[in-house]
């Protein structure tokens, strides 16, 4: 069991310290981020990643000379439904919950998006989770393997100069129904775009997985100024208190 870091909370620092970096990135989700500090104020918004066309259908030009029922677009699909998930974080002391750092928290059964607060290094921690039936589509295209350590290295919204500084490399930390959920994790450097037209420089650390077979997606970073990038030990032990509860993830295939 990984052992919580000791720190000191400083008083007078409120939920928008000038250390705190307003984040805005996301895999798997549009989403606005409030600012925090007095360089990075407004709103950052944040468009999805990857975002493909959808794919038309087409019904065949074979004329028949008996008559039969048009094929529905949705007769060749297997019917999929979103799990049950709620995500929680049991961990307390070096970080807590702080949604009010996103602008539209959002906490339904095909969208969990959380914010937390780290106490001492000015980092802030996301966790989204998406579940939809394009995702749950996208099984027949490869592999959880595959497809989680492809999509991770996507350069994230709002950010430039992205560059991986570890990584892809296997991880199994998150704790799920079956015990741990294995996916891929990255260290990178980026330079982020905010609102107000500002930039700044970032480190951090990023989880992801797509579990295709259920039809969802889970991503959680951290992200902090590049002179107080937390240690690699409290991002896995933020990690493994991120308990993902109605989820039962398997091996990546």
């Amino acid at each position: 069991m990984p052992t919580h870091l000791q720190h000191h909370r400083h008083a007078g620092r409120g939920p928008c310290s000038p250390r705190l970096l307003a984040l805005g990135l996301c895999l798997t989700a549009g989403l606005a981020l409030s600012a925090c500090g007095p360089s990075h104020k407004g709103q950052l918004t944040v468009e999805p990643a990857g975002a493909s066309a959808e794919a038309s259908t087409s019904s065949s030009d074979t004329p028949s000379s008996t008559p039969s029922p048009t094929p529905s677009a949705t007769s060749s699909a297997t019917a999929w439904t979103a799990p049950n998930v709620t995500i929680s974080n049991d961990s307390t002391g070096t970080w807590h919950r702080q949604d009010d750092i996103l602008k539209q928290p959002t906490e339904t059964s095909s969208d969990i998006s959380q914010a937390y607060n780290f106490d001492t290094e000015g980092c802030l921690a996301i966790i989204f989770y998406k579940a939809n039936q394009s995702i749950y589509d996208e099984r027949k295209m490869g592999g959880d393997n595959t497809t989680s350590s492809v999509k991770i290295q996507e350069t994230m919204p709002n950010h430039s100069s992205f560059a991986m500084t570890s990584g892809p490399t296997p991880v199994e930390a998150v704790p799920d129904d079956s015990g741990t959920l294995p996916g891929y994790e990255i260290g990178y450097t980026a330079t982020v775009k905010y609102a107000s037209g500002s930039t700044g420089d970032v480190a951090g650390y990023r989880f992801f997985r797509q579990i295709s077979d259920q039809g969802v997606t889970l991503e959680i970073f951290l992200e902090c100024h590049p002179d107080k990038l937390t240690s690699a030990d409290t991002w896995h032990q933020f990690l493994s208190s991120t308990r993902v509860t109605g989820l039962d993830a398997g091996a990546m295939r």
